[in-house]
């Protein structure tokens, strides 16, 4: 019996510590760490953008966006108006993305677009491809 009781307590020993090994990608709050290593400074952010009006505009946005280096995941609504951006901190910034958007022709509060986008227009020259 008294065998069989340290036999139970062992494996609830090794069951708490986990033999030693250690998880990759833990998470600690914002910050996870990767299987080289590397700490990620995870950061999110929203940006306002007005001009964004249908499923193109949002598909438009999350394409320019994911070319970013360090973005982690991206949601465009048309209907709230708002991007939702999650990034690593130690790759880009939020201006960086900012200007992404405003590159696709889109404002945010942070900046303007120097080539706005148009819907209608664009709806029109897909209209004539067709």
């Amino acid at each position: 019996m008294k065998t069989i009781l340290n036999f139970v307590l062992v494996l609830l020993l090794f069951g708490v510590i986990g033999c030693g090994k250690k998880n990759i990608n833990q998470t600690a709050g914002d910050k996870t760490t990767d299987t080289k290593g590397v700490t990620e400074k995870v950061e999110t952010v929203e940006f306002k953008c007005a001009g964004m009006h249908c499923s193109g505009c949002e598909e438009t946005i999350t394409t320019e966006v994911k070319k970013v280096d360090g973005i982690k995941d991206i949601k465009a609504d048309s209907q709230s108006k708002i991007v939702t951006v999650s990034y690593d901190a130690n790759k880009t910034n939020k201006e960086s993305i900012s200007k992404t958007i405003n590159a696709a022709g889109y404002d945010t509060e942070l900046s303007k677009s120097d080539n706005k986008h148009d819907c209608e227009t664009d709806m029109k020259k897909e209209e004539k491809k067709n």
